[in-house]
């Protein structure tokens, strides 16, 4: 028998492919059919490719409004190049990062920027429940899309399931645009598996604040009897640009939607002395 195990993974879990279908051929072969391979519906590969395509255009737009790519030495050169084959983003200099280890902090911060928002808020995350933390963000996106504010959320099909059924239809009555990512559902049209889900975490405030890490909309204590510890990061300066690419690729992914890009690219300053490189993951990303 030949086995086959593609797709980029780490070494570790190729072996463990490997070795689970040699001790139970047929099962391990069924289970490696159904969950082992990353795979999306034909529509969804294309729109994936089309999303990385808009990625690639975005990256040329963001070069233009800061050409400040870091001076990296010698060693670390191959590094970005790297990263950016993997994301197609490049490094970027001239950022400030502020680490936000704490839980309440780091919502406070967002909702505090959401506030003060003047054109248009987007946010992404994988989990997004109805709990005291997910209204509380409910309430601010609300009162933003009160003020004019153009507000859109994307929430994981899976991890949003809550966030959707009980803060959506509230978020969509008051001018809030809200969007399933990776739907499923036996019968559902483009609906994808339920192991392959959009784990990513982001804020991106008028294309001017920007945050990401692994913190999710939901009280600190939402996984029962397991210590929640997390990081955001409040990111200022020409990363911005990268993340709200990234969303804009996401919605596109979803919506079949191009948003013109206007406003949503201000020209980004320098803020502090951080580079920064974001890389993308998931299904379409191997």
């Amino acid at each position: 028998m030949f086995i086959y195990v593609p797709q980029r993974r780490t070494a570790e879990a190729a072996r463990t492919w490997l070795l689970f279908i040699f001790l139970l051929p047929w099962p391990g072969l069924l289970i490696y059919w159904i969950f082992g391979r990353i795979y999306l519906p034909a529509r969804r590969l294309q729109m994936q490719e089309r999303a990385s395509e808009f990625v690639r255009r975005a990256q040329a737009q963001i070069g233009a409004l800061v050409a400040v790519e870091p001076e990296l030495p010698t060693a670390l050169q191959s590094i970005p190049a790297f990263a950016r084959r993997l994301g197609d983003f490049v490094s970027l200099g001239g950022n400030r990062i502020e680490l936000l280890p704490e839980y309440g902090e780091a919502i406070d911060r967002m909702i505090s920027d959401i506030e003060s928002a003047q054109s248009n808020v987007h946010l992404l995350f994988y989990i997004f429940l109805a709990d005291e933390t997910g209204r509380l963000m409910a309430g601010a996106l609300q009162r933003a899309a009160a003020r004019g504010v153009t507000c859109r959320v994307l929430m994981d099909a899976v991890g949003s399931n809550q966030g959707l059924k009980r803060l959506a239809p509230a978020l969509r009555k008051s001018g809030v645009e809200v969007r399933e990512m990776l739907p499923v559902g036996l019968f559902r049209r483009n609906a994808a598996r339920f192991d392959l889900r959009n784990h990513r975490k982001v804020v991106v405030v008028d294309g001017k604040i920007g945050y990401t890490g692994s913190q999710n909309i939901a009280n600190p204590e939402f996984v029962r009897c397991y210590p929640n510890e997390d990081l955001m990061v409040r990111v200022t300066g020409p990363a911005v640009a990268q993340l709200q690419a990234m969303f804009l690729a996401d919605y596109y992914f979803e919506t079949g939607k191009v948003l013109e890009p206007g406003i949503l690219f201000p020209r980004l300053v320098h803020a502090g002395r951080s580079p920064s490189q974001l890389v993308p993951s998931g299904p379409g990303y191997g």
